[in-house]
C-alpha cells in the first residue's frame, strides 16, 4: 500500500508539473483509498509483534503520537513548500517521505497466519471483507468498541465542517482561524498520545469512555462562550481525547479479536469508518440550516456523550475480555511461550482454568494420556522417575490425562 501511496504521489507531482488538475484529482483519490487501507493492516501487525501488553500500548501510542505530529507537521511543511516552490514539489516531497518509510517498514518481519493469509487470500478482498463484516456480530464486546468508534468518526465529520462554521458565523475571526482551530486539535492530540502510553493494561475500559465524552463535551460548549481563545482551547482537549480514544479503543479491539480475524474487521471498520466521516460532513450543514451555527454545536457535542452514559454499564464489562494479570504472567513464566506474540498469549491465557492440589495429591502417573497440560503458578510438585527423584515449581509445566488420579 506504501508504494501505491508513493506511486500514487509522483502521479500528482508529474500531473501537477504538467498543470492537469484532473489528473491531480484522481491521483489524490488513489492516494485516500492507498492511505485508508494501510492504518488497519498496521494496527492488525502490532499484537503480533508486541510481546506484552505494555508493549502493545506503548505502540499505539507512538502510533497515536506520530500521526499526531504528522497532523501538525505536515501542513506547516507543506504551506511552507508551497510558498517558495510549485505544487508539485510538495507531491515529489511527500512520496520521497512515503518511500523512506516503505524502505523501513520492508524490514520487519513477522510469523503467523497474520503473513499467509494476506497471500492466501489477496486475489479476493471483498469475499474475506463479507466474512470480516459477517464475524463482528459474533464479538460482543469488539462490536461495542467498533460502534462507539464510528459514532466518533461520524462527530468528526461533523467537526470539520463546525471549525469552519466557528471561523465565520461563531467566531467573526475569518480563515486564518481554521488553521488555528485545526492545529489545536493536534497538539491537543500529541500531549494526549504521549499519556495514553500510560495507560494500565487492564484498565482501559473507563478511559475509552471518558475519551469519548471528552470528545463531545468541548464541542458542545463551544456553542455559549464564542471566543477564539476558549475555542482553541476546547479543541486542543477533543485532541487529547482523540488519542487516547484512539489508544484504549484499539488495544481493546487487538486483545479481544483473533490474528486472523484482525486484520479483516478492522478494514471493514475503517471503511465504515470513512463512511460515518462523509456522512457527518454533509450531515453539519443541514444542521446548521436547520437549527443555527451555535444549536448545532450543542447537538453535535451532546451526542456522543449521550450515547456513551447509555452503553457506560457495557463499556465498564470491556476489560474482561483481557485475560487477568496472574493468568497472562503464568504464562510468560514458561519458556515455550515466551517467543509468542500478546495476541495468542491472551488466548491462552482466557482458557486457563486454575485449579488448587492438596498436599499429597498423584496429579500425573507416568504411561497416562497427556490430553492436558499443566502451568505451575505457585506452590511445588514431587516428581519421581525410575528412583530419581525432582523439584518443579512456578514457571514449570507437565501434562496430564482427562481424568487426574488422586
Amino acid at each position: 500500500m506504501l508504494l501505491i501511496d508513493g506511486g500514487a504521489l509522483v502521479g500528482s507531482a508529474g500531473a501537477a508539473f504538467a498543470k492537469i488538475p484532473s489528473l491531480v484529482y484522481a491521483f489524490a483519490a488513489v492516494v485516500g483509498l492507498s492511505s485508508t487501507l494501510v492504518r488497519p493492516t498496521l494496527q492488525a501487525l502490532l499484537p503480533s509483534l508486541a510481546r506484552t501488553p505494555e508493549e502493545l500500548i506503548a505502540s499505539n501510542g507512538a502510533t497515536s503520537t506520530v500521526e499526531s505530529l504528522g497532523a501538525l507537521v505536515g501542513p506547516l511543511a507543506a504551506g511552507l513548500l508551497v510558498a517558495l516552490a510549485p505544487v508539485g514539489v510538495v507531491f515529489a516531497a511527500a512520496a520521497v517521505v512515503v518511500a523512506l518509510g516503505a524502505i523501513e517498514l520492508a524490514g520487519v518481519r513477522i510469523d503467523g497466519p497474520l503473513v499467509e493469509l494476506g497471500r492466501a487470500e489477496r486475489a479476493n478482498v471483498f469475499r474475506k471483507s463479507w466474512r470480516a463484516f459477517v464475524a463482528i456480530p459474533e464479538l460482543p464486546g469488539p462490536r461495542l468498541v467498533l460502534g462507539l468508534m464510528v459514532v466518533q468518526t461520524f462527530i468528526r465529520g461533523c467537526l470539520n465542517v463546525l471549525i469552519v462554521v466557528a471561523a465565520f458565523r461563531v467566531l467573526h475571526a475569518g480563515a486564518g482561524s481554521v488553521g488555528y482551530m485545526t492545529a489545536a486539535i493536534g497538539v491537543g492530540g500529541l500531549v494526549g498520545a504521549l499519556r495514553a502510553m500510560t495507560l494500565r493494561r487492564n484498565r482501559l475500559a473507563s478511559p475509552f469512555a471518558l475519551s469519548l465524552i471528552c470528545w463531545g463535551v468541548p464541542i458542545a460548549l463551544i456553542a455559549p462562550n464564542p471566543t477564539l481563545i476558549l475555542a482553541l482551547s476546547l479543541l486542543a482537549i477533543v485532541g487529547f481525547a482523540n488519542s487516547v480514544e484512539d489508544v484504549a479503543g484499539f488495544t481493546l479491539l487487538q486483545r479481544a479479536i483473533p490474528d486472523e480475524a484482525l486484520n479483516g474487521v478492522l478494514g471493514v471498520f475503517w471503511g465504515v469508518a470513512m463512511g460515518a466521516v462523509a456522512l457527518g460532513s454533509l450531515a453539519a450543514p443541514t444542521l446548521v440550516d436547520a437549527v443555527g451555527s451555535r444549536l448545532a454545536f450543542l447537538c453535535v457535542g451532546s451526542f456522543l456523550p449521550l450515547v456513551t452514559f447509555a452503553a457506560y454499564r457495557r463499556i465498564r464489562r470491556l476489560d474482561l475480555m483481557t485475560a487477568p494479570d496472574d493468568r497472562l504472567a503464568a504464562l510468560d513464566r514458561v519458556s515455550i511461550f515466551v517467543p509468542l506474540s500478546l495476541a495468542a498469549k491472551e488466548r491462552l491465557a482466557a482458557k486457563l482454568i486454575p485449579i488448587s492440589v492438596a498436599a499429597g495429591t498423584h496429579v500425573i502417573r507416568a504411561g497416562e494420556v497427556g490430553d492436558h497440560f499443566y502451568l505451575v503458578s505457585s506452590g511445588e510438585l514431587t516428581v519421581e522417575v525410575d528412583a530419581r527423584t525432582k523439584q518443579i515449581s512456578a514457571g514449570d509445566s507437565c501434562a496430564t490425562s482427562h481424568e487426574p488420579r488422586r
